[in-house]
């Protein structure tokens, strides 16, 4: 018998109810065992101790304060820690979780300040708030007139200089419809045409139209004048490219192409044998195939120099944003700034919706592991 088995046998060892083969082991055991003859002793002295006699008064607040020392004080000091890191957790977690929100947000929204990757309009969402119709991509060869550079293709001397001229303007509004729709209006009136447009809603709903316009050359200077005054002029760049020389080579070459397909049309005539028609018809083919991407060539630059581009940005200022235009007054400041905390304050309320929405289930599925972790220690304490 081991000390672990004799333990539980304390009290029937001194009331003699073991039966003779475990009172034998027993007995053995204390012979041979110092620590259970010891408690044996324990448990003896406290049967003969009287239930009537008081405890010492020292010995009661000794043992109190005892208790209240290594329990009850570090007990409640450690619990208003846990409380305090408790609040200062949560506190991090929907601080974070808001922000993060907030980011995502601005992040998937458009972002108003940096035109499309690949130049202007290459969206093919057109849609616009009261803005009026936009208008789709417009192909510069189909509106090229055809006659034009048809009617100059006959020599390189006759050619006049070629400049190609575009403009890029950005313009900044608080009337972004009103605005807008003035400026397709003077294009249109002024004989030019809207390529491409399109519109971008950025952070605040801030809306943001770039638009690709084609104006005839005469009169791009008085639509360039006109177009800034619908708003307020934020920057401007204009810049000429001479084509003359590349237009002059195109011309010289498509001219060698015609002459060799007059030749070769010639050639096909007195062709005697099936090797000779195919070997003049391939060449028919190919020289062909090069007057048409020179003719294109040249259909192309003359589009580009008679109808000049020019690459808008329009772009729209907040009520809370100080326009340069006007002096604001203190009532329109005060109006303003108030406008613009309440906007930022109706935000984070947004984002704390959103990140409390997305994280429910997980705080809920957390809520129910800590309690089941509380119970299990509450019965393990107890």
């Amino acid at each position: 018998m081991d000390c672990k088995r004799f333990e539980p046998l304390l009290e029937d060892c001194l009331g003699g109810a073991l039966i003779e083969s475990t009172r034998l082991e027993a007995e053995e055991h204390l012979r041979s065992c110092p620590a259970c003859r010891l408690r044996l002793k324990v448990v003896e002295d406290c049967r003969t101790l009287n239930e009537e006699d008081e405890v010492p008064v020292s010995f009661i607040e000794g043992y109190r304060e005892r208790i209240m020392k290594e329990e009850t004080l570090p007990e409640k000091k450690t619990t208003k820690l846990t409380r305090w890191l408790a609040v200062a957790a949560a506190f991090v977690f929907v601080a974070g979780g808001t922000i993060l929100a907030g980011r995502n947000r601005i992040n998937n929204a458009p972002d108003p300040a940096a035109p499309p990757e690949s130049g202007y309009a290459t969206e093919s969402d057109t849609s616009m708030r009261g803005a009026g119709e936009m208008y789709a991509s417009v192909p510069d060869m189909a509106d090229a007139p055809m006659s034009s550079a048809a009617g100059k293709q006959a020599s390189a001397e006759e050619q006049t200089e070629k400049i190609i001229r575009t403009v890029q303007l950005e313009l900044t509004t608080r009337s972004f419809s009103k605005d807008y729709d003035v400026i397709r209006e003077t294009v249109l009136a002024s004989g030019g045409r809207i390529q491409e447009a399109n519109l971008r809603i950025g952070y605040g709903d801030l809306r943001t139209a770039y638009m690709t316009l084609r104006v005839p050359v005469g009169k791009l200077d008085a639509l360039t004048a006109s177009v800034k005054d619908a708003g307020r002029l934020v920057s401007f760049n204009e810049s000429a490219e001479d084509v003359s020389e590349q237009y002059a080579d195109v011309t010289m070459r498509l001219q060698t192409q015609k002459t060799k397909m007059e030749r070769l049309q010639a050639l096909l005539l007195k062709a005697e044998s099936v090797e000779d028609l195919i070997a003049v018809e391939s060449g028919i083919s190919d020289t062909q195939y090069e007057i048409d991407r020179l003719t294109g060539q040249l259909l192309g630059m003359d589009s580009r120099v008679e109808y000049s581009t020019m690459n808008l940005t329009l772009r729209e200022l907040s009520a809370a944003q100080t326009s340069q235009d006007k002096e604001e007054t203190l009532l329109e400041r005060i109006r303003n700034g108030i406008a613009a905390a309440w906007k930022t304050f109706s935000d984070i309320l947004g984002d704390l919706a959103v990140f409390l929405t997305v994280a429910l289930p997980y705080l809920l599925a957390l809520a129910v592991i800590i309690l089941v972790i509380r119970t299990i220690m509450k019965r393990r304490k107890k």
